[in-house]
Formats: C-alpha cells, structure tokens, sequence
C-alpha cells in the first residue's frame, strides 16, 4: 500500500504544515529563495532536482501563498507567507548544525547584523523575551475536549488519540 500524501484525519497545525512543506525538495527551494535565488534555472542549478519536480514544487509553493510568481520570465520571491518561515528554517539548522554537523562544520552562518554575531536557533518567548528550552514549555489543548465522564480532559489531540482519554500509567 503506498503511503499517503496528505493528513487526513490530523487535527494539527504541524500536519497543516508539513502538508505544504514536507516533501522532499520543499524546504530546501525555500532556503534557496532565502539566498536569493529567484529564477528557476537557479533552483534548479542548486538542487539538481528533476525538472518534473522542481516544477510540482515551485507551483505547490505558488498555490498556498509561500512563493509568487512576479515579472515577465516568472522570477519567484517569497511573500511575507513564505519570508515567516526564516525562523524555522534557521532553528532547523542550528539543529543539524548541533546533532548531525557537515564533515567539515556548518556550512553556513547567520550573523545578526546589529552585533556582528551568529544568530543561532534559540526560541524566545514572544511576550517577555526571555530565552525558552523544552522544559520551560507546557503544550495545552485550546478547545476544551470532555472526556467519556463529562469532565473537561487536558490532553492534547495526539494525546487523546493515542491514550484514548486517559494519561498512561
């Protein structure tokens, strides 16, 4: 049975997500737009990718607002869609960069401009700054759920489904 190309049944912002980003080839036309590359001849310089592809891609990323297509020979840029992907893209990348480095370091760095230093991939909280790790962070469901006893359940979505309900023991 082949794998499906979708989520169905996946009531998630990251299935939402990777429903437009996760192909193979996807994230990468985007790093290259983020370097500039406009043109599909560039994309397709840089990637090596088959043209049929690279084709599906650059239009997928069309259809759901990341990329437009703009001027006479259709040079693609990011919209402000598609530039909201820079921070996940370089946490991304910190992250290779950290637990499955290039045999000769990373490749590349992104230096913040108004100090001269590497910006790195750390998360900061929107509302007062402060830097924030995994154990700082709690995930709780927005829409109350009620569980088989009428009260109020604070599972998450992937929690209820896999726990039907109930934490495990």
């Amino acid at each position: 049975m082949p794998l499906g190309r979708d989520y169905d049944g996946q009531d998630c912002a990251l299935a939402r997500a990777l429903s437009i980003l996760g192909e193979r080839w996807t994230m990468l036309i985007v790093r290259d737009a983020f370097h500039g590359l406009t043109r599909y001849d560039e994309f397709h310089r840089s990637l090596g990718v088959a043209t049929n592809v690279l084709s599906a891609r650059l239009q997928k990323l069309v259809d759901y607002g990341v990329l437009e297509r703009t001027g006479p020979r259709g040079a693609y840029h990011l919209t402000q869609k598609g530039r909201g992907l820079f921070p996940v893209l370089v946490t991304l990348m910190a992250w290779a960069d950290r637990h499955e480095p290039g045999p000769n370091g990373p490749e590349v760095s992104i230096r913040h401009v108004g100090c001269g230093h590497d910006a790195g991939g750390a998360l900061r909280c929107e509302h007062c700054g402060d830097p924030i790790e995994l154990a700082d962070l709690r995930v709780i469901p927005t829409q109350e759920t009620v569980g088989p006893d009428g009260e109020p359940v604070t599972l998450t979505p992937p929690q209820l489904a896999a726990w039907g309900g109930r934490p495990p023991h």
